[in-house]
């Protein structure tokens, strides 16, 4: 999101409406996590109810499983030793010897089963019932093995016994078969719960999915808005600014255009005025010397002498005056004699400097205004070179083309810092000024002790 502090004043109106949806969003993906740790905390809890159930319901099938096998060992034992009672046939023996130790066997079992059971007191009794079975079982058989005779009161006791187990033993078994069925009820209705669980929270999760996206939609919307109006403010400012720079610029042609109106105004006036003042005095005062009598003159010969030299030296000064107002051999015979003329001067001054010049043989045909502004470009950058570029060599290079005018003015002098904020640059301004005028192109490259390169290209 945009910084408002650098929002313009009618979107810079408080909070955004996008802190409300952020907030809102993160609440409901911090609801969204509780309620898929609890769809899965939920799970697992089911999941091992169930896992316990399925075990539980195993053990008490494997229980059940063992009394039927008690049940069955006890009844072929049982018929073994009858059918050895009554034929004395030695394969009931021979198979009464082995169920025996199964039977042994399928007890231990059953009481290791339920040992800690809830049934531990009625299998108990069932197992002690089993063992009086087997061991008159036992008894039986070594009675007909040793030749003594068996009534059938004997029998009856026998069958009226196992009876008595078989009604025990079916209890127990009743009694685990509907444990087993409340852990499948129970297991069922757990699995009922989790599943109407797992809709509801599926159902408030895909609800909360909603919500975001929602909300995601939202925020996409007011950024959206946001960017548009910022884009919209944008477009405003830059309309502005493009507007206040037309107009600066306009104001400074305007003001450019005054100044060389009114330097080729004044510099008018002091050719024609002071100049016609100051040939008037020189004439003057060699008429004065021409009358004067041989002995006056002897008397204010010295001062003759020194007023001559005077108005000569405001007659220089007046020339050199008016051609830096107005460089008459720019407007008489064109840019190339005056960069020469203004080169030489230049060359002549307190700071002997070493100058290279490349301009064309031949006068190229160029606009008074551009020719002004070339001209002006150059005596500026002569102006800077002489007062802070300590210099020792300096090249001036003009190139007229059909596309396009360039021209470089390079010193080897100290050079500059174009990032120091200390640099004044009102003379570079207007170099850059003179040049966006006429649409051209400038590069001023400079470095400390690396000199500097001023490269001007302008349309043809």
């Amino acid at each position: 999101m945009p910084n408002t502090s650098t929002l313009p004043a009618h979107l810079n109106q408080g909070p955004l409406p996008d802190d409300g949806l952020r907030r809102s969003t993160h609440l409901s993906l911090a609801v969204g996590m509780a309620l898929l740790i609890g769809l899965l905390v939920a799970s697992y809890m089911q999941a091992s109810a169930g896992l316990d159930a399925l075990k539980e319901f195993g053990l008490m099938n494997q229980r059940a499983d063992h009394l039927d096998r008690l049940s069955q060992l006890l009844v072929e034992a049982q018929s073994s030793v009858r059918g050895y009672a009554l034929t004395h046939d030695q394969a009931y023996f021979d198979a009464y010897k082995t169920v025996r130790p199964k039977i042994h066997d399928t007890l231990e079992t059953i009481k290791r089963d339920e040992q800690d059971g809830p049934q531990a007191g009625n299998v108990d009794q069932l197992v002690k019932r089993a063992e009086n079975l087997a061991a008159r079982m036992e008894l039986t058989a070594r009675h007909v093995e040793g030749g003594i005779s068996l009534d059938t009161n004997w029998f009856d006791q026998d069958s009226l016994a196992m009876d008595a187990y078989r009604q025990q033993q079916a209890t127990i078994k009743v009694s685990l078969l509907t444990k087993n069925l409340q852990n499948v009820k129970q297991s069922t209705s757990g699995f009922e719960n989790a599943r109407l669980s797992a809709i509801v929270l599926a159902g408030a999760s895909l609800l909360l999915l909603m919500l975001v996206v929602s909300q995601q939609q939202k925020k996409q919307d007011l950024r959206e808005r946001i960017h548009r109006m910022l884009a919209q403010e944008n477009e405003r400012l830059e309309n502005e600014v493009r507007s206040r720079t037309e107009e600066l610029t306009n104001l400074a042609t305007y003001l450019t255009t005054i100044r060389e109106r009114e330097k080729l105004d004044l510099a008018r006036e002091m050719h024609d005025e002071l100049g016609a003042l100051l040939t008037a005095a020189k004439l003057d005062a060699d008429w004065i010397e021409r009358k004067l009598p041989p002995d006056a003159q002897a008397l204010v010969a010295q001062r003759l002498v020194r007023l001559r030299q005077s108005l000569a030296s405001g007659i220089t000064l007046k020339r050199r005056i008016t051609n830096n107002l107005r460089p008459a051999l720019l407007y008489d015979l064109g840019l190339i004699e005056a960069l020469k003329a203004l080169i030489e001067e230049f060359r002549q001054g307190e700071e002997k400097i070493d100058v290279d010049v490349a301009l064309p043989e031949y006068e190229p045909e160029l606009s008074e205004d551009v020719s002004l502004s070339l001209f002006r470009i150059v005596q500026e950058a002569f102006t800077n070179i002489r007062k802070y570029a300590q210099a020792r060599h300096v090249r001036v290079s003009l190139r007229v083309t059909p596309e396009a005018i360039e021209l470089v003015v390079e010193d080897d002098g100290v050079g500059f810092d174009s990032n120091s904020p200390k640099l004044a640059r009102h003379g570079l301004a207007g170099i850059k000024h003179r040049v966006f005028t006429h649409g051209g192109q400038l590069d001023i490259r400079s470095a400390p002790d690396a000199g500097v390169t001023i490269r001007v290209t302008l349309p043809a």
